[in-house]
Parts: C-alpha cells; sequence; structure tokens
C-alpha cells in the first residue's frame, strides 16, 4: 500500500514537472497556427519566447537548452523557415536571460517586462536579419516590427497562464 501511493506521487510530481514543457508545445502551436486577426498583416507574436523568458527567470532547469533547440527547430520546419533560426534565436534569448536571471529575480513586474521588450527586440532583430541574409535581400521589416508589438503587448496575459503553472509545481 505505501509502495503504490510512493509511485503515485512520484508519477504526480513527474506530471507536474512536465506541465511547462506541456504549456510550450501548447504555445509552440499557437505560434504555427494562422491567428484571425487581418492587422498582423504577417507578424506573428512569439509566444514561444514568452514562455522561455518565463521559465528562464523563475525556473530555468524546466526547460534546458537541448529543448530550446528543439522548439525552434520545429518551428523553422512547421513554417517553413531557414532551419536554424529559430533555434538559434531562442538558444542566444535563454543565454541572455539565464546570464541575468539574479538580477531580473529581485525586480518588479513592470522591470521584468521591460527587460523582455529589449529581448524581444533582439529576438525580432536577429530574425530579420538572418532572414534576410538567407534571402540574400533586405526583408520588409514591418512583420517583424508588427510580431515585436503584439509580442510586447500579449506579454501581460502569457504571463498568468505560464504563473497559474508555476503555482501549480
Amino acid at each position: 500500500m505505501i509502495e503504490s501511493d510512493l509511485r503515485f506521487k512520484r508519477l504526480a510530481h513527474g506530471a507536474r514537472l512536465a506541465l511547462p514543457q506541456f504549456v510550450l508545445l501548447c504555445l509552440l502551436v499557437l505560434n504555427i497556427v494562422a491567428l484571425p486577426f487581418s492587422f498582423l498583416e504577417g507578424g506573428r507574436p512569439f509566444f514561444v519566447l514568452m514562455a522561455l523568458y518565463y521559465w528562464a527567470i523563475f525556473r530555468p532547469t524546466l526547460v534546458p537548452p537541448s529543448l530550446c533547440f528543439i522548439v525552434g527547430l520545429s518551428m523553422d520546419v512547421l513554417l517553413g523557415m531557414t532551419l536554424g533560426v529559430n533555434a538559434l534565436i531562442l538558444l542566444v534569448a535563454q543565454w541572455l536571460i539565464r546570464e541575468q536571471r539574479r538580477f531580473l529575480t529581485g525586480q518588479t513586474y513592470l522591470a521584468v517586462w521591460a527587460v523582455f521588450g529589449f529581448v524581444a527586440a533582439l529576438a525580432f532583430l536577429m530574425q530579420w536579419g538572418l532572414y534576410s541574409l538567407s534571402a540574400m535581400h533586405v526583408m520588409d521589416a514591418a512583420p517583424a516590427l508588427i510580431g515585436l508589438g503584439t509580442t510586447f503587448l500579449l506579454f501581460p496575459f502569457v504571463t498568468l497562464l505560464l504563473i497559474a503553472v508555476h503555482r501549480l509545481l
């Protein structure tokens, strides 16, 4: 009886720890599907970056660099983009965030959001630059700017979901 209770507790603990990866997978799907907003004109919010940013600050062990690479590569394949671009962007973003983790954990939410804006801007600039480089011409920056704006504005709403998941852990 005690052994079965112990197995159940381990299983429940494992399921709770897999929850952030499941949410990341759901945000990956949301990142890939076409959103029904006509004003976006090709600019997509970077939902995966939002989750990566949150987990890299508050639970960095739950999203290892290997998972970031796989998620980024999956985005590239599923969106038909140049292979490795999003994988590189997510790895660089995760490294930057982890380097500033100690600073960010003691900040107010507004400061964390502001730093997210900076990280998102770097990510979109890298994405635009790498896509332009791979296409051998300068791509239109409007979709990247629209994506950056929507990513920044949607961050607080996605953060509410991530905070709820974090509390379950």
